[in-house]
């Protein structure tokens, strides 16, 4: 066992004690402070320490502080019957995964949405969808949510939508956090769009915020999920895909700087098929032009020589 040493000065005097005669209670305060990763760092450290960061109400405080929308009376059971798990869920990004069959779909989802602003959380709600009725499998997969904030700047803007499945207690963020993308409509004056998207093996899911210049309030944010082509999937596509990202494995630290860069292949991926299927249009178009034009010269041929 690891003994870390401590050296304290008590009235003007150094005593050196060790991790291990510190009151556990005293060091939960202590790591209650530290974040996922720091928290998950330390449990190494020590025997005592990993002891002390595997308490289930550490990590009960760690999901409640990062997203004020866990109060809510129907995902507050569920954080605290397993909050390491759960923080598990909802903190890293999920990795690759491969679809699945229809089978075992959820039949409600239960969305955690927190908006923050320099790091700070400004807004939070949550929205129940009941996803069992064949209109919304149907349907194309959007859940909207309606976000209040002040005059703020994408820039300054980070979102986390968390979708929990109730039945199996799962849950996967969609959200990149910061915006992957930033574009004004050039239809409708003032209107900008930010998406928030996470893209995982040719799909992306994720939240699409829309506001509007002089206001400042974020007017809509929908969760969409769209295939390569950039085409928005059906209802039941959709559940297959958040399904199959809640089984998923999780990445590292690094998550966020390999979501930027998927997402930006996903792009480069998106360009380059609609590039070849515009290619393939055109040459669709060229020959019937061509046949049009050959069975036109054949009629004027047979009418004149006939």
């Amino acid at each position: 066992m690891t003994n870390t040493k401590l050296t304290i000065a008590a009235n003007g005097d150094a005593v050196t004690t060790t991790i291990e005669e510190i009151h556990s209670d005293i060091l939960i305060q202590v790591l209650c402070h530290l974040d996922g990763q720091s928290l998950a760092s330390a449990s190494c450290a020590t025997s005592q320490l990993r002891f002390v960061s595997s308490h289930p109400d550490l990590w009960r405080h760690l999901c409640l502080s990062t997203w004020p929308s866990l109060y809510h009376a129907r995902i507050l059971p569920l954080v605290s019957s397993s909050p390491r798990r759960f923080f598990s869920d909802a903190f890293p990004f999920p990795a690759s995964f491969s679809l699945g069959n229809d089978n075992d779909l959820p039949n409600e989802l239960i969305s955690a949405v927190d908006l923050y602003h320099r790091g700070i959380p400004i807004f939070s709600c949550v929205v129940e969808t009941d996803t069992s009725s064949a209109w919304f499998r149907a349907s194309p997969f959007l859940i909207d949510a309606q976000l209040e904030g002040s005059d703020i700047s994408h820039e300054d803007l980070t979102l986390s939508w968390i979708v929990i499945d109730p039945s199996k207690g799962r849950a996967v963020n969609l959200s990149s956090r910061r915006a992957m993308e930033v574009r004004k409509r050039p239809w409708c004056v003032g209107e900008t769009v930010a998406r928030f998207t996470t893209v995982m093996d040719g799909w992306a899911a994720g939240p699409v915020v829309m506001w509007w210049k002089g206001s400042g309030d974020v007017m809509e944010v929908g969760l969409t999920v769209e295939d390569v082509d950039g085409v928005c999937v059906s209802g039941m596509e959709g559940l297959r895909v958040v399904k199959a990202a809640m089984e998923a494995e999780r990445k590292g630290k690094k998550g966020e700087k390999e979501a930027k860069e998927m997402y930006l292949e996903y792009l480069k991926m998106k360009r380059t098929r609609e590039e070849r299927r515009n290619k393939r249009e055109r040459w669709g178009d060229m020959t019937f032009m061509v046949i049009v034009i050959t069975i036109f010269l054949a009629f004027v041929y047979l009418f004149i020589f006939r």
